[in-house]
């Protein structure tokens, strides 16, 4: 009986866990003050996939989209 109890309360909060869990995105910052200095960073970084989030002053947030080529 108080081993089924401890399941009970185990499972739950494992399945929570589990679900609540993020995918990790790599987005960095990027100092680039031409697009071909954006391009060599984020090639650097991500490889040929990468997407560009924002655009700032002289400040380019990207992401990378998958495993680095």
């Amino acid at each position: 009986m108080m081993k089924k109890k401890w399941i009970m309360l185990i499972l739950p909060a494992i399945w929570l866990g589990s679900a609540c869990e993020t995918a990790k995105t790599s987005s960095f910052y990027v100092k680039a003050r031409n697009p071909e200095e954006l391009k060599v960073h984020a090639f650097e970084r991500c490889g040929r996939k990468y997407k560009v989030l924002a655009y700032e002053d002289d400040t380019v947030r990207i992401e990378c989209l998958g495993k680095k080529d």
